[in-house]
């Protein structure tokens, strides 16, 4: 039974668990095999980190189980992380589409005015690139005779 129980892709690790203890409790197997057998049905993603401890694999089911559940909830925090990060950047993505296309309508708007009257689009582009001028100061009359 428990030979050929792996944890499948994509699964959260409790569901494994509640199989092999399920499977566990029938076998009446020893602590060490129980740890062996649980190692051996876990996905490379847990496995690899579980086999590079610097102390070693656990040698004790308790402590194997421990550490992949350890290893599983890192995984799965990781990938919600990336997927919102993922989220974030097509949004902001999105954003700068769609403010690209409304700087494109308004100076497409600008170029159809200018094609449809020339010296009004001059005048605009006048105003709005030239200073605005001081207001003219009155000039002084005498009122001497």
């Amino acid at each position: 039974m428990l030979d050929n129980l792996r944890m499948k892709p994509g699964n959260k690790i409790s569901t494994y668990n509640v199989d092999f203890m399920h499977y566990a409790s029938q076998l009446g197997w020893g602590n060490s095999v129980l740890c062996h057998h649980y190692y051996q049905g876990l996905p490379n993603r847990i496995q690899d980190p579980i086999s590079t401890q610097e102390q070693g694999k656990p040698t004790s089911f308790q402590n194997m189980y421990a550490l992949a559940m350890t290893i599983d909830h890192r995984y799965w925090e990781r990938d919600c992380e990336c997927h919102c990060a993922r989220q974030v950047e097509k949004e902001a993505l999105e954003s700068h589409s769609q403010k690209q296309g409304k700087a494109s309508t308004s100076s497409s708007g600008m170029a159809s005015q200018s094609k449809a009257n020339p010296s009004l689009a001059a005048s605009s582009a006048k105003n709005s690139s030239s200073k605005p001028s001081p207001s003219p100061t009155p000039k002084k009359h005498s009122n001497t005779p």
